[in-house]
């Protein structure tokens, strides 16, 4: 019969209690709660590990609860299942001793901060995941100690339950908690950078997205849209610079260069942990020019006066459905739209890829400079943002006049 907290309090030495043989309550699972003759108490969790039985005392009572060693317990379990001994693999088990640099008191100051500006659905299945996935692995280790290896870990566990897509969701969580720290000034490295290639390549999702031929109707039912301004000039933005949505609804004016026109996007903001530079077109200084003259925000660009904080996902995800198209068109569509038609027109690859701030593991990221070819990536935004203008206009076999190549002859 498993253990209570009650009972587990209630508990004394027995008359039969001595030095050498103390007295043991099991709590299932091979858990078992150890009175000693002094009357501390001590949770040891019993395993098997070479064809050899063996025990590892893992924390006293009441400093570690009882579910506390019940989720210490299974980790031990988890790591045997690795392969691994866990006497061999103390950091993985060591408590942070004042609880300020314990991996699990981090994470839930992330995930609080996250709260008020996620929508919920998106807040419980992050939250969700933590518990999880991640937390029974390296929630109790101070964060300190934990390494590339352990980080790995909890994605090839996830991986071997069949789910490549949340494992590598759960790595990137684990990797903004550590900026989350980093923040903070606890650490100054991210052990989970770049450890998805690691795991099993997964086939691409294609985001649904409209065609070339189908975007000067899109764009009409963009500037015929008759709810949120700020969601409607939202999809101009996204029209205009292809960033991904989570870029535009966190957009803060205080990152905008207005004398270069650059939108300067830190690393801790980007998918890829590395800062982005967004040049902008004279369509998109309008667009922000507007939205500063309704005064809405002294941090926020997108900001919700409703609710008091940046426009949520959903918020664009239900103005496409509106506008007639759920199934057919994404935020992320954008991107793939930008990346379709400037290759076909003869645009330089690295300056697109850059632009899109991809995670591809190629040449352009693993020396990348965030200047990289900015030049010609300015004179492609611009250009691309008169193609927007002339596909609303129903120009869209006169634009783009096929000279990306020379550009690129110019620039490169």
């Amino acid at each position: 019969m498993s253990l209570t907290d009650s009972q587990i309090k209630r508990l004394k030495p027995s008359d039969t209690c001595t030095p050498s043989r103390p007295d043991k309550y099991s709590d299932g699972n091979n858990l078992r709660l150890w009175v000693r003759s002094t009357g501390s108490k001590v949770w040891v969790s019993d395993y098997k590990y070479a064809a050899k039985r063996q025990s590892l005392t893992i924390g006293k009572y009441p400093a570690m609860s009882l579910a506390d060693a019940r989720q210490r317990n299974q980790q031990i379990k988890d790591l045997i299942k690795q392969g691994i001994n866990p006497k061999h693999d103390k950091k993985r088990l060591q408590a942070d001793t004042d609880g300020t640099k314990a991996f699990d008191a981090i994470a839930e100051r992330w995930h609080d901060d996250r709260k008020a500006h996620i929508a919920p659905k998106t807040y419980s299945r992050d939250y969700s995941q933590y518990q999880r996935d991640i937390k029974p692995f390296i929630g109790h280790m101070n964060i300190e100690d934990i390494t590339a290896p352990d980080v790995l870990a909890i994605g090839k566990a996830i991986e071997t339950r069949g789910a490549p897509d949340m494992a590598r969701r759960a790595m990137r969580q684990t990797g903004q908690i550590f900026k989350q720290a980093i923040r903070e000034g606890l650490v100054t490295h991210n052990p989970a950078n770049d450890l998805t290639i690691a795991l099993k390549p997964h086939k691409v999702k294609h985001h649904s997205r409209v065609t070339s031929q189908q975007l000067p109707k899109l764009l009409q039912d963009i500037d015929a849209y008759g709810g949120d301004l700020l969601v409607k000039l939202g999809f101009w933005f996204l029209c205009y610079t292809f960033v991904r949505t989570q870029e535009l609804r966190f957009m803060e004016w205080s990152e905008i260069d207005y004398q270069a026109k650059i939108w300067r996007i830190p690393a801790d903001k980007m998918k890829m942990d590395r800062p982005h530079l967004v040049p902008l077109a004279p369509q998109v200084m309008a667009i922000l020019e507007q939205i500063k003259q309704l005064g809405l925000s002294d941090k926020y660009v997108f900001f919700n006066t409703t609710t008091r904080k940046p426009y949520s996902e959903n918020a664009f995800i239900t103005a496409l459905w509106r506008m007639g198209y759920k199934g057919r068109m994404t935020g992320h569509g954008f991107r793939g739209l930008a990346s379709t038609t400037l290759h076909e027109q003869g645009a330089m690859h690295e300056a697109i890829e850059l632009q899109l701030a991809h995670e591809k593991e190629n040449k352009v990221s693993k020396a990348y400079n965030g200047a990289q070819h900015l030049k010609y990536r300015t004179d492609m935004m611009h250009q691309w943002a008169n193609f927007i203008d002339d596909a609303y206009a129903g120009k869209i076999d006169n634009v783009i006049h096929g000279n990306f190549k020379q550009q690129a002859q110019k620039h490169g």
